[in-house]
């Protein structure tokens, strides 16, 4: 079977040697990509560099596209205000990963999201978020979602997996694993599209797919971290690349 090729959405960095943005991927994504067999190609969201038209052209060039975690979204694309308990808003890449994701999910791409593309999946499609999970969820149950970054290797709650899912399927049959969480915003309203696969003691949810398509999943934390020996991790990332490999 071929090697399928994945474009991966990137964060923007600024330097002061610099005097524009430039766009990096961490290199964990571009690892888990090439230990389970694809070829993992960066795409860039500079402004001017993309139009919403091409995002048909880019895709029809990729085998699948991975969203990568970072800063907020706007909450104006979920019909809110910003709030002072929003973080750090990201509206370049808001104006690429918005209509790539409707696109490539219109052409049934094979899509992986985590963390902040966990988030962008859920925008996307009508859903809505928590614009910071202490000042808006209430729960009498206190779960330490944004554990420091260094510690991240490490899980740092349990999630409560739904039977019958795909995240059962790579879980082996465990209704409940370890994930790491570096996230202050979260699903408020779930996208229609949408089906929960995974939600923490809480009431946050964890995990999402899109059951009428091949491979449309999102997760919250950051398998990427966990890396090729967390069972979960890699057989999230191997089925992942063996949908893209399919494509062609």
């Amino acid at each position: 079977m071929k090697r399928p090729i994945i474009a991966i959405t990137p964060k923007t960095g600024k330097d002061q040697r610099e005097e524009s943005p430039y766009c990096y991927v961490f290199p964990k994504f571009i690892q888990m990509i090439s230990e389970c067999g694809g070829i993992p190609i960066t795409l860039c969201n500079q402004e001017g560099s993309f139009q919403v038209s091409d995002m048909h052209s880019i895709l029809e060039r990729v085998d699948g596209v991975l969203f990568t975690g970072g800063p907020d979204l706007h909450p104006g694309l979920y019909g809110e205000d910003v709030m002072d308990c929003c973080g750090e808003i990201a509206e370049e890449r808001d104006a690429l990963e918005i209509p790539l994701m409707q696109e490539a999910i219109r052409m049934n791409k094979p899509v992986l999201a985590v963390c902040r593309g966990f988030q962008i999946m859920n925008v996307a499609l009508g859903g809505s978020l928590y614009q910071d999970i202490g000042k808006q969820h209430k729960s009498s149950v206190q779960i330490n979602h944004s554990q420091e970054e260094k510690d991240a290797v490490h899980p740092a709650h349990k999630v409560n997996v739904i039977r019958d899912t795909p995240l059962h399927q790579f879980s082996k049959g465990l209704l409940q694993i370890g994930v790491n969480s570096l996230h202050h915003q979260a699903i408020n309203k779930l996208a229609e599209p949408l089906r929960s696969m995974a939600a923490a003691d809480d009431g946050i949810i964890e995990a999402v797919y899109h059951p009428e398509k091949d491979f449309v999943i999102g997760v919250q934390w950051h398998p990427e971290i966990l890396g090729i020996s967390d069972s979960v991790s890699e057989e999230l990332f191997l089925a992942f690349v063996d949908a893209c490999a399919k494509q062609g």
